[in-house]
């Protein structure tokens, strides 16, 4: 094993932090920011040397930093804690020892020199077996006067570790730290409560129980990885760790130096693969039934999941329900033969990522997830894909490297209004058709959609090869009716004669009848009262009063005229009868002169009965 000194490894860290600076704290997890305004225009080109900076002179802000993650293993960020603890200051408890982890906590390795455990110092067994650095640091610096002393660098390390908003926790290696180099390894846990505004964590090739502080990460993370961790259960995570810790810290916990991890055994060679993985028919765990006394708040600011290369086999119910602000979950490289129950509460999932499973069906998979925009079912058993037409927010899919051996099949996803890219390679089709882009795009173009096949527009031969388009089926025009310019419309229409109360145009009790103009557009003419007065003075009585004919229209007019009403003919007699009637009493008038009144009522001479 290679070894190296404790504090040089210090100030390599330091030093590597100096030179990072911008570039460590741009490696958060992303977030929507405001556009920054721009300077004026005028200020910029007034400014000669911004005519040849990328930064607009003194004025512009700078280029942002590549993202840079700092990575660091067990042993050595125990040591460093140990260090930091030491001259007074608050990393957390180094007292908590692990039972049963599911990843070694030390690098494993034989050496073929003498014993010396008698030799080993009592205060060395709280550190741990350091391991090789993530950090990629050059050593052209340890010729240069180191002008800071050491625990001046341990305290800007300190510092450092409470802004860092990412992390990156690997497994040991062979390089060790020459101070512990011969103590024996040990089982501690590494608490991160130094790090007080962490967004990012990535725990590669170790198991997250053996970290401390998960009660705090779960109220600010935003991304979390969790790869190779020999995980069963995520629930011993995401629950069992938080409350575990939260009642470390309260006090309350009945050993504060063990940290009990669950032992489990796995039977695959004596229990089939199920056609299905049901919800009840997951593991219970002891933190099932404590999943009620969690904070509901806790893990609400969590994006980004991958729980990539653990072996899972199912994934549990009870964490789901904290997880709801979730947009990207990675379930990739596991072990399932289904889509795992429960997604149906992640509202917020955009991405999922299944590829590298055993899912051999996706039918129902509506059911189980929202509107998912992308989904990657890359090398899986799939022959169909049936169930993935109902996922109507689809834009990307991926299904390579599966079993699907007919273009036909693909066919399903020409249902989906927002498709535009699709992933094919390495199915059986691209293999058993001869044409099968031509006749994938084919089954898109048919329903007026353009997709990019394997990460490639159709070329310009796949183009010409398209089949034409029907021809659009043109709607007969619909017709509007109108009326003729030359008929006005009739607003009143005469009600038709009963028995009771006949049409009376001649009879003095019957008014006169009022046909509606057709050049007003609805409206009525008022018609002038005409009244027959009496030369002499005298006015004629009520029964004398010659009835008021209705105008006959002219011909050029567009008025109904009078033979548009068919009069009855007791009509046409009464009409008849009062006209003689009138004859006679204009005869009398003219005998008698002003006492004609008075012969009138003492002659014998009927009126004509009315109807």
């Amino acid at each position: 094993m290679e070894r190296e000194a404790g504090d040089g490894y210090l100030r390599r860290v330091a030093a590597f932090i100096r030179a990072n600076d911008r570039g460590l704290a741009e490696a958060g997890y992303p977030r929507r920011r405001r556009p920054q305004r721009r300077h004026s225009a005028a200020g910029y080109s007034l400014n000669p040397v911004g005519w040849f900076s990328g930064s607009g002179g003194g004025g512009g802000s700078p280029s942002p930093s590549r993202p840079i993650v700092f990575t660091v293993d067990t042993h050595r960020l125990f040591y460093i804690l140990m260090r930091l603890e030491a001259i007074g200051l608050n990393v957390g408890s180094l007292d908590v020892t692990v039972d049963n982890p599911s990843k070694p906590m030390h690098y494993t390795h034989i050496d073929l020199r003498p014993d010396k455990s008698d030799t080993l110092s009592l205060t060395s067994l709280r550190s741990s077996l350091s391991t090789v650095s993530g950090l990629s640091l050059g050593v052209g610096w340890w010729s240069k006067a180191e002008p800071h002393s050491i625990d001046s660098e341990l305290t800007y390390i300190y510092s450092s570790f409470t802004k860092l908003p990412a992390l990156s926790i690997r497994a040991p290696g062979p390089k060790v730290i020459q101070e512990l180099a011969d103590d024996p390894p040990c089982h501690n846990a590494v608490p991160l409560d130094a790090f007080k505004n962490l967004q990012t964590l990535e725990c590669i090739d170790i198991d997250p129980r053996t970290l401390l502080g998960w009660d705090r990460l779960a109220d600010g993370l935003y991304s979390l990885t969790i790869k190779r961790s020999g995980v069963e259960d995520v629930t011993d995570i995401f629950i069992g760790a938080v409350l575990d810790d939260q009642a470390r810290r309260d006090g309350t916990s009945k050993d504060d130096r063990i940290r009990q991890i669950p032992r489990r055994q796995r039977s695959f060679p004596s229990t089939p693969l199920p056609t299905s993985v049901p919800e009840e028919g997951s593991p219970v765990t002891e933190h099932s039934l404590l999943s009620s006394a969690l904070n509901p708040y806790k893990w609400s600011l969590l994006r980004y999941l991958s729980l990539a290369d653990n072996a899972l086999t199912f994934l549990p119910t009870e964490p789901l329900p904290y997880l709801v602000a979730l947009t990207h979950l990675d379930l990739s490289s596991n072990l399932f033969v289904s889509i795992p129950h429960g997604l149906s509460v992640l509202h917020n999932l955009v991405s999922l990522n299944l590829s590298d499973n055993m899912i051999d069906s996706v039918l129902g998979i509506y059911t189980k997830l929202g509107q998912v925009l992308h989904i990657n079912l890359a090398g899986n058993r799939l022959e169909s894909i049936c169930g993935l037409e109902r996922l109507m927010g689809l834009e990307k899919i991926d299904l390579r490297s599966n079993q699907i051996d007919e273009s036909a099949e693909i066919g399903r996803l020409t249902t989906l209004p927002n498709i535009a890219e699709v992933w094919i390679e390495g199915n059986p089709l691209t293999e058993i058709e001869d044409n099968y882009r031509i006749a994938c795009f084919n089954l898109f173009h048919k329903d007026g959609k353009s997709i990019t096949l394997d990460g490639s527009l159709p070329s310009l031969m796949e183009r010409m090869n398209l089949a034409p388009l029907p021809p659009a089926q043109m709607s007969p025009p619909r017709t509007v009716a109108t009326s003729s310019p030359l008929t006005a419309p009739i607003i009143g229409t005469p009600k038709p004669p009963t028995a009771s109360g006949a049409l009376d145009v001649g009879s003095p009790s019957t008014p006169a009848l009022s046909v509606p103009s057709a050049g007003g557009g609805g409206r009525h003419r008022k018609r002038k009262v005409k009244r027959i007065v009496d030369l002499d003075g005298q006015p004629l009585p009520s029964e004398a009063r010659p009835a008021t004919l209705p105008r006959i229209p002219s011909p050029l007019s567009h008025r109904p005229s009078l033979s548009d009403f068919e009069l009855p003919d007791t009509t046409q007699d009464q009409m008849r009868e009062g006209q003689v009637y009138r004859a006679r009493i204009e005869a009398l008038r003219s005998d008698m002169g002003e006492g004609w009144l008075k012969v009138f009522s003492q002659s014998h001479v009927s009126s004509p009965a009315a109807s």
